[in-house]
């Protein structure tokens, strides 16, 4: 905390207060063409509240579900006078820090994350007011966590390391030229996406309080509702609206890398516990051809070409030569590892990233443990015009995580005309 207050002396001592932007009767922000400054934040952010009761373990009789949890966050905007701070509502994005202590940390420890965010409004209540969404994802360590002898009971938390996936609605006012409060609600869910087992994961509620320090904010008091495109355009004729987008379809082919474990079947094998510890490789290739009628949204069909080595795969007690007995895994036959389905899926896109949504069904399924019906939810980044990366999740149930994955794509865009 004295770190903190330091900090925030020194912005106020510095010279990060910029010229008041120049407004017409409207109270529309005027921006020079030349304005291409970023807005910056610094903020903390304080949440309490409870884990919910969505396993066994944390459903236990005494069992205190209270939590209290810091971020520190970094926070940077698009330039003051790009089409997309109009376009979007102020969208922004940056790093944070997040601290989390639990009343029942014998069981989970003292867990810290590193996380990206990225936000912006939804609607603007009155000038000084609004309703804003913020999405968090990050890595998160130093978990107390399921081991067979010490904590066996533990099925909520399977590892020290494990994803930070959250999600925030709160009201922003801005208090002066360089000061916002933020107060709302968040959910947040920890989860290693059966990298490791046991995975039921942690799912947290709570309200939250934020104060941010704004600087190089161009845009201050922007009231969007007033903007459109033929005075975006009088006010920046140089910028390209939706009115110039192209309709066009986009080929999609994605290659994907990762690894999951799995409950083990141990009924008659003589095995202590179904948490078999190996780890399974899965690969995907996929083709989207996405139509995209707009800037800032696709939709199509996609085809998901999985290789999952856990498929039919089996663990027992045996015998070996030497007289003793072992834990033996058993891979399935390779053709019964292959899994082919189709997808309806959907994208949105704003300045930064785009998000993912995917509903689909495998044709071809021999994973008898598993449902055909699968879900997919991913964020992606555009590394190049055609070259981008995604990270997400696969789920079936939309509840129980099959993997995390990493991806790597290529995209060609054939134009439709206006």
């Amino acid at each position: 905390m004295k770190l903190l207050k330091s900090l925030f002396c020194a912005l106020l001592l510095s010279n990060a207060w910029s010229a008041n932007a120049t407004t017409d009767s409207t109270g529309i922000c005027l921006l020079p063409a030349s304005d291409s400054k970023r807005s910056k934040a610094i903020s903390v952010k304080y949440d309490q509240g409870q884990m919910l009761k969505t396993n066994d373990f944390l459903k236990e009789d005494g069992r205190d579900l209270n939590y209290r949890a810091m971020a520190v966050k970094f926070a940077i905007g698009v330039p003051g006078n790009s089409y997309q701070n109009l376009d979007c509502h102020k969208p922004y994005t940056g790093l944070g820090f997040y601290m989390a202590d639990f009343n029942e940390s014998r069981y989970f420890g003292h867990p810290f994350s590193i996380f990206l965010f990225h936000g912006g409004s939804l609607a603007e209540l009155s000038q000084r007011c609004h309703l804003q969404y913020e999405w968090n994802f990050g890595y998160s360590t130093n978990w107390g966590h399921y081991d067979p002898i010490d904590a066996p009971n533990n099925i909520t938390i399977g590892s020290s390391e494990n994803a930070h996936i959250g999600f925030n609605l709160f009201f922003e006012w801005q208090l002066t030229r360089n000061f916002d409060l933020k107060i709302g609600g968040g959910f947040t869910h920890f989860s290693n996406g059966a990298t490791h087992m046991p995975n039921k994961g942690m799912n947290l509620w709570s309200p939250m309080i934020e104060l941010a320090y704004r600087w190089d904010d161009p845009s201050y008091i922007f009231d969007h509702t007033r903007l459109h495109s033929d005075s975006l355009r009088a006010l920046y004729p140089e910028l390209r609206t939706p009115e110039d987008w192209e309709k066009r379809i986009r080929h999609d082919i994605t290659f994907t890398v990762s690894k999951r474990q799995l409950y083990m079947d141990t009924l008659g094998s003589g095995l202590p516990n179904k948490f078999y510890d190996h780890t399974f490789r899965v690969f995907q290739l996929s083709y989207s051809p996405m139509y995209k009628p707009h800037h800032k949204f696709a939709y199509g069909p996609s085809i998901d070409l999985v290789y999952d080595e856990s498929n039919n795969s089996y663990v027992r007690k045996e015998t070996g030569a030497d007289g003793f007995a072992y834990n033996r895994l058993h891979l399935g036959a390779t053709g019964d590892r292959f899994q082919l389905g189709l997808a309806a899926r959907g994208e949105l896109q704003t300045p930064y990233f785009a998000y993912i949504g995917q509903l689909g069904y495998d044709l071809i399924h021999a994973a008898s443990y598993s449902s055909r019906f699968y879900q997919l939810m991913a964020v992606k980044v555009n590394l190049t015009p055609h070259l981008y990366g995604t990270c997400g999740i696969r789920a079936v149930a939309f509840s129980k995580a099959q993997f995390i994955y990493w991806s790597l794509g290529y995209s060609i865009d054939q134009l439709l005309g206006k």
